[in-house]
């Protein structure tokens, strides 16, 4: 017995050592698991020189991109957004799909008979009869080919109907009262919108897509192949290939790695390389000023090295895993299907099953031929059954950062904010601000606030408690140092903020007008920049014309731009066209056309001539608007008759002004 293992041993080293492809062949496979098992103890080893704390690996959390039930609920809340009912084109769509895999399916199985019959043709050497069947394959090939593309096209259409759906619902809620401007300015929670608004919802849309094809096509596949297959060969055939398959996928599971919770990481780094790039672009001119563009591109390549270090280390994962994919999918399934397909011949049945071909080779080729190709497809089938389990990781990934950009928006409508507050030490009898506390505002003709504390979303209190009173008519100018609570003041006002506390009386929000500093300028017609937001359909509704809006822009020492820019229908990129002063004149012809009842105007005038300013501020008086001004310029003092002072020290005074006769 001894002597026969090592006649054995000797002749296994022999055969590899045999030929120089076997010694090649050998050598790479002991290299790659070399490979292998080098990373598998680099990552224990690692492991081990970390402290006991880091080691032990927390409990991962829920609904963080794993497949668990918090995953399944938010599929089915996005499922109800993306298909609100059976009456609808994604309904159609999908059912479309089924049927067309089904066809397919059918293609498959009539297409492996006749290749059997082709190779059959050839063994008999019969010439005319290989014409014919080579004839048939190819007029069965025209319609398979229609089926193939038009599966494709489905598959992306229904993805593109999805995306449809879970934009529209978004841009609903997202770009609703102030939702878009709480959820980066009082949130913390959600740094890139944009980035969900946009790739995510689209990465979700084909991967849901591409899912159901990818589970449906297997599963159906399965069904009609096991059942043609079990009638050839018998039921052990089908249970072979999916007693292997269920042992590769129950091994599989459990050495892969959660890749959805990797994704939907990934996601967000590459929302946070994004919005680096983007703020680069917003804040360019200063960058320059400053000569800050080493800082930016170490900002930069530093987000992008985090996003490029955390996919490497998905790549270096499914790398580990394609091997195993490899090995059990593919050539597993290779070995198992050889044992199948030699089922006929070798098998318990193979006397009754040689005595009805009569011995006859060309017939076993044409079995063989045909069985051969059906067991490919079922293994193919089930492998991409097993294998999907990572496609549906990856759509966990995707679902977490669309549901929590979801869950997010309803809680800003909800009033609820969470938000990095201030922990600084604060004097001995100070007030401290409840961040979950709210105030009142109410709907009235005036501006009043009533023990309202200035309160930036942060919990940073500005003003403990501010009281004043303006009714139309009475023009007030508030001055005082930066970071006082100006601007504070005037996004409580706007509801931008929420009132932490004490009573906000104003009037409806149409009619007060805000005009900032650095006032913003659409993409659209120079009528557009007069108007805003409203359109042209609704400024002819108010019975306001083009010349109109020439008178406007007379008054604010504009009405050369129509003739320069190529009149009101004109389209440019109206921040690069425009000087500081032309976009602050703009604005305020803005707000002539409005012709609110109260006007905000925080610095608007910082790049007019004096001269200039004077006119639009007597304009402003002349037709009646209430002003609250925010300025330093003392030239302005004579257009207002109340100050509210700001010390910077969290004191205030509301005080009215003497004019000089």
């Amino acid at each position: 017995m001894v002597a026969f293992s090592k006649i054995q041993d000797n002749s296994f080293i022999n055969y590899i050592l045999h030929s120089r492809r076997r010694r090649w062949s050998t050598l790479a496979a002991i290299l790659i698991m070399i490979f292998l098992a080098r990373q598998r103890f680099a990552k224990k080893s690692k492991d081990v020189t970390s402290p006991p704390k880091a080691r032990r690996k927390p409990r991962e959390e829920k609904g963080k991109g794993n497949i668990d039930s918090v995953f399944f609920k938010r599929l089915q809340h996005l499922l109800k957004i993306v298909i609100p009912s059976w009456k609808t084109p994604e309904v159609l769509d999908i059912a479309s799909l089924t049927l067309f895999l089904i066809v397919r399916t059918f293609l498959s199985i009539y297409i492996s008979a006749i290749n059997g019959r082709i190779v059959n043709s050839i063994v008999k050497l019969d010439f005319s009869l290989f014409l014919k069947r080579v004839a048939n394959l190819g007029i069965v090939a025209i319609p398979a080919s229609f089926v193939n593309s038009y599966l494709e096209f489905l598959i992306k259409r229904i993805a593109l109907r999805f995306r449809r759906r879970l934009t529209h619902y978004f841009h609903e809620r997202y770009i609703k009262d102030m939702i878009f401007y709480q959820i980066s300015n009082l949130d913390c929670r959600v740094a890139n919108p944009d980035q969900r608004l946009t790739v995510d919802l689209d990465k979700w849309s084909m991967a849901l897509s591409s899912l159901y094809s990818n589970f449906s096509k297997p599963l159906l596949d399965i069904v009609l192949f096991s059942r043609k297959l079990a009638e050839l060969v018998g039921w052990e055939g089908p249970a072979i290939t999916f007693g292997w398959y269920l042992l590769s996928g129950f091994f599989l599971r459990l050495v892969s790695p959660s890749f959805g919770r990797l994704t939907a990481h990934e996601q967000r780094l590459e929302g946070e390389y994004r919005s680096c790039h983007t703020d680069l672009l917003h804040h360019a001119e200063e960058v320059a000023f400053y000569r800050g563009h080493q800082w930016e591109k170490t900002r930069i390549n530093a987000a992008f090295s985090k996003l490029l270090d955390h996919s490497t280390d998905i790549m270096n994962k499914k790398l580990f895993m394609g091997c195993f994919d490899a090995l059990l999918v593919k050539y597993g399934a290779v070995l198992g299907g050889y044992a199948v397909v030699g089922l006929p011949v070798f098998g318990p049945r193979r006397k009754t099953y040689l005595e009805s071909i009569g011995g006859d080779v060309s017939l076993i080729t044409r079995d063989y031929v045909r069985n051969s190709s059906m067991l490919i497809n079922l293994a193919k089938a089930i492998g991409r059954l097993v294998i999907s389990y990572k496609e549906l990781q990856h759509l966990a990934g995707f679902t977490t950062v669309v549901c929590e950009l979801d869950e997010v928006i309803t809680d800003l409508e909800a009033g609820k904010y969470n938000r990095t507050m201030v922990n600084s030490d604060r004097p001995e009898g100070s007030a401290v601000i409840n961040p979950l506390s709210r105030g009142e505002v109410l709907v009235d003709e005036y501006i009043k606030f009533d023990d309202v504390p200035i309160v930036s979303p942060n919990g940073d209190i500005l003003v403990e408690k501010l009281s004043f009173e303006i009714h139309p008519g009475m023009n007030c100018i508030i001055t005082g140092p930066n970071g006082c609570g100006k601007s504070s003041l005037f996004r409580i006002l706007g509801s931008l903020w929420p009132v932490f506390g004490g009573r906000v009386h104003r009037p409806n929000i149409e009619k007060i007008f805000y005009i900032p500093q650095r006032p913003y300028l659409p993409h659209g017609t120079l009528r557009d920049q007069i108007i805003y937001p409203h359109a042209k359909l609704h400024m002819l509704r108010k019975k306001v014309n083009d010349q109109e809006l020439l008178r406007i822009l007379e008054t604010v020492q504009l009405a050369y731009l129509v003739e320069r820019e190529g009149g009101f229908d004109a389209v440019n990129d109206w921040n690069d066209v425009l000087s500081g002063g032309e976009k602050q004149r703009i604005a305020m012809a803005r707000l002539f056309y409005h012709r609110p009842d109260f006007a905000i105007l925080d610095e608007c005038t910082s790049a007019v001539s004096v001269d200039v300013e004077h006119i639009l501020y007597t304009h402003c008086k002349e037709t009646g608007i209430t002003l609250f001004t925010v300025s330093h310029r003392h030239t302005l003092f004579k257009f207002h008759d109340f100050r509210l002072k700001f010390d910077g020290e969290g004191n205030w005074s509301f005080e009215k002004l003497i004019h000089d006769a």
